[in-house]
Order: C-alpha cells, then structure tokens, then sequence
C-alpha cells in the first residue's frame, strides 16, 4: 500500500499539533491565519461529558476534541462553526453538543471513523488535516503516588487537589497508531505539543505506541507550550520546569527543541476569578541551564471566557491568545 504524501503547498512550512480539548482548539485558531500547513494530531481517550455519553452508547471514536480541531480550522462560514459548537440546554438534550451527535452519527452511517472525518472536513471545509491518534478509543488510567489507580480520563480530569499527585499514566488496550499520524510526524517542520492539560490531552497523543518515536526520528523543531494555570488534582504547584518535565518523561526518546512560555501577568480581576476555581499561574522558573531554548513573550487572552450553564464539563476560564500564540510558534519554524 503506497504511503499518502501531504502535498506541500508552495514549500509551505508543515506543523504538526498534537493533544485536544480547548488548548489545541485555540492554538490551530491562530495557525489557520498563516501560510503553513497544518495536521493536528487528537487524542482519543476522552469519556466525558457529551463525548463520553455518545462513546458509551454508541461505540463510536469520541467525537469532542475531533470535532474542536475541525472547527479551529474550518473556513467555513461563521454559522455552520457556530452549529458545530452549539450546545444543547433542554432537558432531553442537555450538555449534548451538535457537533458531536452529528460526528457521531456520521460514523454509524458511513461505518468508519476516518471516512466520516474526511466528510466532516468537507462540509467544514477544513483549512489543515484532522488526524485522530489513532481509529480505536482507549481509556485513560492512572497510578497516583498513594497507589491508587485512578480509570477513565473524566476521573482523571476531576478538580480534586486533595487527592495524591499522578505518579504514571498509560492507555488500557494499547491501542495502534492512525499511521497518518507517524507520516504528518515525519513530515513535519514543527511538532507542537500543548496548550493543554498535560494528564488528559497531551499525554494521552505521546502514549499511543510509534508516536514518541516517531517524534524522535522526525527532523521537525519540538515545540512545547507551557500552560498558562495549573490544573487543580493533575499539575497543582508545578512551576514551568514540572509541567515540561512531566511531558519529556513520555517524549523519550524524543526531546523538545523550545518552550514557548507566557511572562506577562493576568489582570487582577482575571487572576481573582480562576483562583476561585482553583487555578493558579504557572511560575516561569526556567533557567539558562535547561537543554532547551525558550521563548518568551505575552500570550495571555485579554478576552474574559464564561462557563455555560448546559456544560457539564468545568472549562479553564484563562487562555491563551490564539493570534499571539500563532505568532510565537511562528517565530521558533
């Protein structure tokens, strides 16, 4: 079987962002602005909210951070994105998301979850490629330092800072590779790992056996962003160096070439509502003597993000600025 190459437009930089959730959603927002091309690489491991009740019920791939990637990078008008985000309130159909009942469906008509994303990208007329990690869902699971073995990314994902630190993760089956993924990673001028909670949306890509090789053999620029806030019950106190710590012990054998690091301070409105919900920045202590270069500069949104009421799902209200973040990945290719 030939292997399918990415046409590279008018030698056009190829970046390649691998996680999910609202971090890779806001990153590939600003990207799509750029002359690149673009593959964002999704996990595959996500059990909540909407996502978990159609992956439940239906067997399907979990359709939520599948279907932000391909509304991030849709050119399609603002109410067919808009469709794809909306949010249902009433009773039957509360904390459902279209975008996903519609992913979802697609799947069970077409029988495959490739070819329904291939049409998704169609109908969004989709600026880049989405590429799930893999065409099997995993489940998340999670040894804490006090031996307890958390199951599920939603269990993981809960804002419980009382509980013992995560010691380990690992996916359960070890599900094979999308090798669309291992070739946009090979053929990639950056890999750009973040934003995103580091337990439930990076780690989970870098878990899927071949990627974190396939990262190392890649000739592609390692990109890590740092998050803006800590995640209370997965990265509670860590500084900068814990949380890229954290991604290089899955990375190995592959390293990160820049961190790409927020160094401006919210305002003090902002900062009093996230630390309400237990969030805190994330203190740049990162030195000259790490074995990877930095960049530094503001990336803070100033746009003040509200949790909807239909969403079961407790979101970060500080983010980063896609336009802003865009510019700095674009400046390390």
């Amino acid at each position: 079987m030939l292997r399918q190459v990415p046409i590279n437009t008018l030698g056009r930089k190829r970046v390649v962002v691998l996680g999910g959730g609202t971090g890779t959603f806001t990153i590939l927002s600003g990207l799509k602005k750029h002359p690149i091309d673009i593959s964002a690489i999704v996990n595959i491991s996500d059990d909540g909210g909407s996502t978990g009740v159609l992956r439940d019920e239906l067997g399907v791939l979990p359709p939520g951070d599948i279907r932000q990637c391909l509304v991030a990078l849709s050119n399609a008008d603002d109410a067919l994105r808009e469709l794809f985000l909306y949010r249902f309130s009433n009773e039957s159909l509360r904390g459902h998301n279209f975008g996903n009942l519609f992913l979802s469906t697609l799947e069970k008509i077409v029988g495959d979850p490739i070819k329904a994303i291939n049409v998704a990208h169609q109908i969004l007329r989709v600026r880049g490629r989405v590429i799930p990690v893999s065409r099997t869902p995993a489940t998340l699971e999670a040894v804490l330092s006090d031996g307890s073995v958390l199951r599920g990314e939603k269990v993981i994902d809960a804002r419980d800072s009382s509980r013992a630190p995560i010691q380990r993760c690992w996916l359960q089956p070890n599900v094979q590779v999308n090798p669309e993924a291992l070739d946009a990673i090979k053929d990639a001028d950056a890999i750009v790992i973040g934003p995103g909670d580091v337990y439930t949306s990076i780690v989970p890509v870098i878990l899927v056996s071949g990627i974190a090789h396939a990262i190392a053999e890649s000739k592609g620029k390692v990109i890590h962003v740092v998050n803006l806030a800590s995640k209370p019950g997965q990265t509670d106190g860590f500084a900068a160096s814990e949380h890229v710590k954290a991604v290089m012990n899955y990375l190995v054998p592959a390293m990160i070439d820049t961190v790409v690091i927020n160094n401006t301070k919210p305002s003090p409105a902002l900062a009093e509502r996230y630390k309400n919900q237990g969030e805190h920045p994330v203190e740049d202590d990162l030195t000259n003597s790490v074995p990877y270069n930095i960049w530094r500069g503001s990336l803070i949104s100033d746009e003040i993000m509200e949790q909807l009421p239909q969403d079961k799902i407790q979101r970060s209200l500080l983010r980063h600025d896609p336009d802003k973040l865009a510019q700095a990945v674009m400046d390390v290719v």
